[in-house]
This record gives structure tokens, sequence and C-alpha cells, in this order.
């Protein structure tokens, strides 16, 4: 059975306990806080603001409209024809007695037209490979490697720059005239691109384009006599022409002969 004396020592242990608590109690809260740093967040970076490019319509053409612009035209470069000789015999297509030796093509010009015009001078290489024809206008190639030269008749043409077909004016610069005997003949130089020519007449006359570099001809007429004179084209192709000059075109025309089956 426990004493009053040891009641009374048990009750100072608990007294003395709760005066230590609030003892240590007492002196935390005597302390200073120590604030916690809040985190401050970062502000957001600030991107330089982007002017959008202001757009200024063309007061002259509708919003959401194609602007056409004409094509620039480049100056004829390594394709003009060189200078013709001052004194020049006029061009005569002289009755030739070939005609048993004619080519099978060439004989059926004969038979069509009554008459056929070939070169006697060529460039070494060059032989007939080919002969079309229609619309009693034919065109005659000769060949070698890929060089081309094509002999036409009978054809028109006018050194207007706006005569021709399709509607499409040529560059002013494209057609020279040079006096050949008692004649005035033409060189052209180049010729409608070939996107051009597909496009064909539905393009636009200023969406047209002349290619310099793609062809030099000689338009002349060949005295026949007898008011049977034969307009004609010496055209050579393909670009650039730097591998035949002006006057080595002149020679070809001058060697034409005329074959009939009868003079």
């Amino acid at each position: 059975m426990p004493t009053e004396t040891s009641g009374n020592e048990d009750e100072m242990n608990r007294l003395g306990i709760l005066l230590l608590l609030a003892a240590l109690l007492s002196g935390c809260t005597s302390r200073t806080p120590v604030a916690t740093p809040t985190s401050v967040p970062t502000p957001p970076s600030i991107a330089a603001p982007t002017v959008a490019p202001t757009s200024v319509p063309n007061p002259t053409t509708a919003p959401g409209t194609a602007v056409a612009t004409a094509p620039i035209q480049s100056p004829a470069v390594g394709s003009t024809p060189t200078a013709i000789p001052i004194e020049q015999a006029d061009i005569r297509c002289e009755p030739s007695d070939g005609v048993d030796d004619a080519a099978p093509e060439v004989g059926e010009v004969i038979e069509q037209l009554g008459f056929a015009i070939q070169p006697s001078e060529l460039p070494a290489g060059f032989k007939l490979a080919g002969v079309s024809h229609s619309n009693n206008e034919v065109r005659q190639i000769y060949q070698m490697d890929h060089k081309n030269i094509i002999l036409a008749y009978p054809i028109e043409f006018s050194p207007d720059s706006a005569s021709d077909p399709l509607g499409w004016e040529r560059p002013l610069d494209a057609v020279n005239g040079v006096q050949i005997g008692d004649q005035m003949a033409y060189f052209m130089v180049g010729g409608w691109s070939d996107a051009s020519i597909i496009a064909g007449p539905a393009l636009r006359p200023d969406r047209a384009e002349w290619d310099y570099e793609k062809s030099v001809a000689l338009f002349f007429t060949c005295r026949v006599g007898g008011g049977r004179d034969i307009d004609m084209a010496i055209q050579v192709l393909p670009g650039p022409i730097d591998w035949i000059d002006a006057s080595e075109i002149v020679n070809i025309a001058h060697s034409l002969k005329r074959l009939s089956r009868s003079r």
C-alpha cells in the first residue's frame, strides 16, 4: 500500500516536468522567428514585338490578282551575225541538170510544186536528213550531229515586228536588213521560246518570250527569172549559233539550184 509521502513525491515530479516544459516553450517563442524565403516566380521573358510587314497594294491591281509583267528581253549574246561585205551578187536560183540524181524526197517536192530548190554547197558533214511539205510550203532539213540547216520555201516574211502570225510582237532588234545584190534581205536572230510556242495563241502577247539564242535565219528572194522569183529562208539551229557565221549562210544562198522536170 503506497504511503502518503510517495504520493506527494509523484505530484512534485509531475509539477517539475510541467514547469520544465513551460520554460522550454517560453524560450522558443521568445526567439525571433526565421522567415522562410518565399519562392518568387521568375517573370516571363518578353519577346521583342514582331511587326508584320505592311502590304502596300498596287493601286492599279485588284487585291489577289497576279501582276503580269512583260518579259525582259536580253541582248543577243554570241549569236549576232557578222557583217556582210558591201559588194554582193544577187541571189539567183540557176537551173540544174541534176534532177535525176535528186533524193527521192526532193523528187516528191518536184512532183508537188513542179520544182525544188537545193544547195550545191553546204558546210562539211551536212547531209539531207528529211523533207516536209504541207500547204505548198517545203522544209528541207540538212543535219550534221545535232546541228541543223533548214531550207524553207516558198514562204512569206515581213520585217515588221507586229507581223507575227500569232499576233505577238517581235523585239525590234531581232531583225536586221542587209543589202545583198539588188535586194534587201533580212537576218533574224532568235525565235519565240519553246514554252511560248507550246502555249500557242492562248498566250497573252505580253507573256510571249523571245529567245535570242534559239536560231539565226536569213530571209531573201531567190531570183529565177520570168517573174517566178521564190521567197525563201535559210535557218540554222540550235543555238547558240557559234558554228556558222552570216557570210557562210549567204554562201549557201548563192549556191542554190532550181530543179524541175521541165525548164
